[in-house]
């Protein structure tokens, strides 16, 4: 499995830019924006979390994982 800052595996952020549709530029920073909200603000959060609930973050994990697998994959 890839390894996770924030919520998002490396391969789920991608599954996100992929499915967000934007025009002219925002298209060319909705990757980089998706990766710098989860690598930086939701890995302050999923320390938070881990401190005061340790046992959640498995639990949140296939949570998010779960809803993944039922997202569309879009191809580029």
């Amino acid at each position: 499995m890839e390894e996770r800052k924030g919520f998002f595996t490396p391969e789920q952020e991608e599954i996100l830019d992929n499915l967000i549709e934007l025009s002219g530029i925002g298209e060319k920073l909705d990757g980089p924006v998706i990766r710098l909200v989860d690598n930086r603000g939701l890995e302050a959060l999923k320390n938070k979390i881990a401190d005061k609930y340790p046992d959640a973050m498995p639990v949140i994990f296939e949570i998010i994982d779960a809803l993944f697998e039922v997202l569309p994959k879009k191809e580029d």
